[in-house]
Order: C-alpha cells, then structure tokens, then sequence
C-alpha cells in the first residue's frame, strides 16, 4: 500500500518528536503493509517550516532510513491548512506538494464552514490537484458538497482509522457513505506518533464490504500516480 498522508518526519510538527521515533513509525508502517510513505508535515499556525527547511530534513531523514535498512520508499510533501489569504502561499511558493507534483493535500477548519469547493476551483485554475485531508471530520459537509468537490476537480481522502473504528463513530457512518458514493479516493493513515497506522485493517475492511478492486484503488493505484509523478 501507498501513504500520502503522515506525520512521521522528526522534528517538524506535532507528529514525531525524535529521529528514533521516526524509524519505529516506520516499521510500524511496513508491518502494516505500507512499501511508500509521503512524510505531510502540518503547515499551520506553529507549524510553519520553509520548503527548503523541509528538505533539508527531509534528505537527513531519507538517509537515516536508508542506514536503518527499513523498506519503504519516503516521499516529501506537506498538508497545508487553507485559510483566508490561502493563495499567498501559493502565489509566494510556499507550500510542498506532494512528490514535487501537481497534487496539494489541503486541511480547513473543522468547525467553520468554509466553501472548499470554490477553495479548489481556484487551485485547479492554477494546474494544481488539490485533495481534501480527512475529509469525514468535516461535519458541515454533505453528500452534495462532497460531489460539488469532485465536480471541480477535487480528490477526497479519509483516514484508516475512521475505517476500523478507531476514530468516532460518526465518521465511520459518513466513510462508508461515501464508499457507496464512489466518492473516495485515497486512503491514508494520518499517522502520529500516538495515532497507529491501521493501514492493514482499514484495507481488509474496505476489501470485505466493498471489494478488493475498491480496496486497491484507494490504497494503491491512485496514490501510484502520485508516487509516479
């Protein structure tokens, strides 16, 4: 399976406080299945590293896993929280993407609305493919915002532990909604150094209840276009 979305660079958020720690997440995550990662650090309030200051860890990071001997590919990119005043970021080149591509893994307030459909509109009338992180803790979305967001161009990812109960309830209710909507495209596990990856779980799950051709397209293939650049 491919990651696109984890908090397992050291140092850089609130996702791993220590190179060790790094390396445990990681075998966690090949033990889980998991042969690509894309480390997304936060960037949000706090969490304000510069592109180059994240490849500069990132690189350190990449050659402590090689020296580890752990096999899994790492990836660079960021999940960047879209306020107002969002298109500074990009118009300045302040953000990662994910890979060096055209994909940008996005995160809103949680609690106030705001209209991510016309967020990405804007984003794919500059080339970008913008993908909403976790997209069921949103709970002011509905069905038919989620469809306006495809409509636009916009790719949708929840997490695994919505999927295998570990998160809330209700999260799972509106996954599996959106399951049989079709309107899911990545799987990801949002790994914390607290938060287990679940990748294996939320996979066997999702293979059982909606197929395992579903399971490999929101696992695997589409984040391969990714990792493909």
């Amino acid at each position: 399976m491919i990651d696109i979305h984890a908090h397992i660079l050291p140092f850089v958020d609130d996702g791993s406080s220590s190179l060790e720690e790094s390396l445990d997440m990681l075998r966690s995550a090949h033990e889980s299945g998991v042969t690509d990662i894309i480390c997304t650090p936060h960037l949000r309030n706090q969490f304000n590293k510069t592109p180059s200051e994240l490849k500069v860890a990132f690189d350190e990071f990449k050659t402590a896993v090689k020296n580890a001997e752990i096999p899994i590919n790492v990836y660079l990119g960021q999940e960047i929280y879209l306020g107002y005043g969002y298109k500074k970021l990009f118009s300045e080149d302040k953000i990662v993407t994910l890979n060096d591509t055209k994909y940008v893994l996005a995160e809103f307030n949680y609690f106030e609305r705001r209209d991510i459909a016309e967020t990405f509109y804007d984003l794919t009338t500059l080339g970008y493919k913008p993908i909403v992180a976790h997209v069921e803790r949103y709970r002011y979305l509905s069905l038919e915002d989620i469809y306006e967001i495809k409509q636009v161009g916009g790719l949708i990812q929840v997490n695994a532990d919505s999927i295998v109960g570990e998160g809330k309830k209700v999260h799972l209710r509106l996954v599996k909604k959106l399951f049989k909507h079709g309107l899911v495209d990545f799987v990801a596990s949002d790994s914390h150094a607290e938060r287990p990856f679940n990748m294996k779980n939320a996979y066997n799950y999702i293979a059982k209840k909606f197929g395992i051709e579903v399971a490999e397209v929101v696992f695997k293939l589409n984040a391969q276009e990714i990792i493909n650049g």
